[in-house]
């Protein structure tokens, strides 16, 4: 924004007072233009406007497309005939016959599980077990189990420290065997 653009929109919210504002409007078309810009703004904001702002930017939309430049789309050949001939509508049959199977498949599905009794007094505490789970495992059930005894407690601590022995051992009974491995792989290197 230049400086006498800025001086216009003080003179017009009142901020200065000031006769060479007057005289530059006078005399300048482009500063006319954004006072009553200024103005068709201002009653937008106060919600005062009664009539649209006139605004015509039809040549300007012209000179736009008289500058585009023009992209001529190059003729079909044989060969894409044939192939759009052929296989396109072969494609699309294929595509629907796909959907229509999966929309079967899911309505079997669906009616299956629908048409299952339910599972209230089941062990697992109404849960299904799970598709394709080996065992047919169930969820995690949400329901609170028994609270645990201290003896039962010290019982379960004492199998947890046991079987994290186990997996100890384990890992390094396979770290020397790797590290037997890597020697005897060494040696025979050197021989």
């Amino acid at each position: 924004m230049t400086q006498q653009q800025e001086k216009v929109s003080a003179f017009m919210d009142g901020e200065i007072d000031s006769d060479e504002i007057l005289d530059a409007l006078k005399s300048d078309p482009e500063l006319q233009a954004q006072w009553q810009r200024y103005h068709v703004i201002r009653s937008g904001l106060r919600k005062e406007a009664s009539v649209a702002p006139q605004l015509d930017i039809t040549s300007q939309v012209a000179a736009a497309l008289d500058n585009e430049p023009t992209v001529m789309a190059p003729k079909r050949s044989g060969w894409r005939k044939v192939f759009s001939g052929s296989v396109t509508p072969f494609a699309r049959q294929s595509g629907q016959l796909a959907v229509a199977a999966s929309v079967a498949v899911a309505v079997i599905l669906g009616v299956q599980q629908f048409n299952q009794p339910d599972q209230v007094n089941s062990p697992t505490g109404g849960a299904t077990p799970l598709i394709g789970t080996p065992g047919g495992l169930a969820p995690v059930s949400l329901e609170q189990s028994r609270p645990v005894s201290r003896t039962d407690m010290a019982t379960m601590m004492e199998k947890k420290r046991k079987i994290n022995a186990l997996i100890s051992d384990h890992e390094q009974q396979v770290k020397l065997k790797q590290a037997k491995q890597d020697d005897n792989q060494a040696k025979r290197e050197q021989q």
